[in-house]
Parts: structure tokens; sequence; C-alpha cells
């Protein structure tokens, strides 16, 4: 499976090896990504769940209020430009 997530391997992680998912544009953008690589809505969630520290923002817009299921494998970024986006952001926090 680690070969599976190659896509995901220059995306920030913490301290505890989860990715950093603080604003909804990182969100949106990891969770097209693993739409776009076979994970279909309740996965990718599942993933991001795990795999994910999501600041109360991100859990109350996206998760909660249930906003991931209108996200689309179609509006994906390619996976560098994504990567890039998360770093700037994070730069920025």
């Amino acid at each position: 499976m680690e070969d599976d997530l190659d896509f995901l391997k220059e995306f920030p992680k913490n301290e505890n090896d989860l990715f950093i998912v603080y604003d909804r544009f990182t969100f949106d953008n990891l969770f097209r990504l693993l739409l776009v690589n076979g994970f279909d809505h309740e996965d990718a969630l599942y993933f991001m769940l795990a795999n994910c520290s999501l600041s109360a923002l991100v859990f109350q817009e996206r998760i909660h209020n249930k906003k991931y299921r209108k996200l689309s494998a179609e509006d994906v970024l390619p996976p560098d430009e994504a990567v890039r986006r998360a770093k700037v952001i994070y730069d920025m926090m």
C-alpha cells in the first residue's frame, strides 16, 4: 500500500507522521487526489480521519457538514501542485 500512496509522499507531516490538514483547500486537494487514485468518498474520508491532523474548522466545514461528499475527482490538481499549495499554506501558518 505504501507504493500506492506515493503521490502523497511530499505532503507536509507533523511529528506524529500525520498529514497536516489545517485548511479547507488542503483538505479538498488531498481528498480529490485520493478520489482520483481509486478511493471512493467513504474510503477517502476514513483515510483522512486515520492519517491526517485536522483542524476544528476543517472537521466542521468538510466532515461534520458532509461537504466532502460534493468533492469530485474531476477538479483534482496535479499532485505536485497540490503539495506546493499545501506547503505554502502550512508555511504561512
